[in-house]
Order: structure tokens, then C-alpha cells, then sequence
């Protein structure tokens, strides 16, 4: 795990909360915030991803299918608890005290509710709660609309070219909130 001032070197456009634990072999992309006391293992996360306190994701998992679940009975206990790709794709919000478990892929600007836990991928734009979490809805209901968000690819660019794509978007798709 990488110490706080590490982190901060490591990923100078992203926000990590004290006491946040992140492995060495994790990806953190820009303009990201990890909350407070939150445990992050072997995990590939987009830009712009926002993790809420006491997030855990890639957790090591004990294989059950083993006659021991003890990891001092595996040949390389890390690679073993940490298999299974865990993937958190731009634009992402996750809760307060969301489990994401390891093998689940979030799919760009999904939601998941706080205090939550996933064990299925959830598909772009896609709000899922409870546990295990389930869909609720989508953050937009018109599949043309989802569709065109992902084919901008806003999320690949910097703030201030991401901004101004959000807003040709929000405009083009009647998205923007009318004035007072």
C-alpha cells in the first residue's frame, strides 16, 4: 500500500482522502477523488471518478473452492486474493461504504448507492443499491441520450474542454436546468 504522501506524488490531479489505502499496482486517473478511510486493491479507475468515506473495492477474495480458505496455504497468497480484474470506468459516483467486489466492471457515469454491495457489473449510466445491488434506473432514461454522452468521450479531456462538451451536450440533448 502507498503512504499518503506517495499517493500524492504518484497522482498529482487526484484528491485522496487521509487514512485512504491504494496498492501500488492500482490506476487512478485524473481529476478522480477517493473519500476518507477508503481501501483500494488492484483496481483500474477512470477520470473524473468520485468514491464517497469507507469505500472498499478489489478487496482480496479467499478462493472457496480450495479445502483451505487460509491464504498461507497458497503458493502466492496476493495474486490469488486479487484476481479478477476490477474496473471503474469515467464518471463514476460511488457511496458511502460501497463494496465493490473484485471480477466487477462499473460502466461510465453509473451510480452506486452508499452503502452498497456490488458482485455484478453495472452497465453505463445504470443506479444500483442495496445488497447485493440491484438497478434501479438509469441517470437517463432515453437510450439516444446515453448513447450520445458515451460516443463524446468528454472524460478524455481536461477540465475546461470537458466543460464545454458537458454543456453543448446538456443544451443539445435538453438536459440543462432552466433558469429560475
Amino acid at each position: 500500500m502507498l503512504k499518503h504522501y506517495k499517493m500524492r506524488k504518484r497522482y498529482p490531479d487526484v484528491k485522496i482522502g487521509r487514512h485512504s489505502q491504494v496498492s501500488k499496482d492500482t490506476t487512478i486517473g485524473a481529476h478522480s477523488y477517493i473519500g476518507l478511510n477508503c481501501f483500494v486493491t488492484k483496481a483500474q479507475i477512470g477520470r473524473y471518478v468520485s468514491i464517497g468515506n469507507f469505500a472498499s473495492i478489489g478487496n482480496g477474495e479467499h478462493d472457496l473452492n480450495r479445502v483451505s480458505t487460509a491464504s498461507m496455504f497458497y503458493e502466492n497468497g496476493y495474486d490469488v486474493l486479487t484476481k479478477g480484474d476490477c474496473i471503474i470506468e469515467a464518471d463514476v459516483w460511488i457511496g458511502v461504504d460501497a463494496i465493490i467486489r473484485r471480477g466487477v466492471r462499473l460502466g461510465h457515469g453509473c451510480v452506486v448507492g452508499a452503502n452498497s454491495f456490488v458482485n455484478k457489473d453495472i452497465p453505463p449510466f445504470a443506479i444500483a443499491v442495496g445488497s447485493p445491488a440491484k438497478i434501479v434506473g438509469y441517470r437517463f432514461d432515453d437510450a439516444e441520450t446515453r448513447e450520445a454522452i458515451l460516443a463524446s468521450h468528454w472524460w478524455e479531456k481536461e477540465p475546461d474542454a470537458a466543460r464545454a462538451i458537458i454543456e453543448k451536450l446538456e443544451t443539445d440533448l435538453g438536459l440543462s436546468e432552466s433558469p429560475a
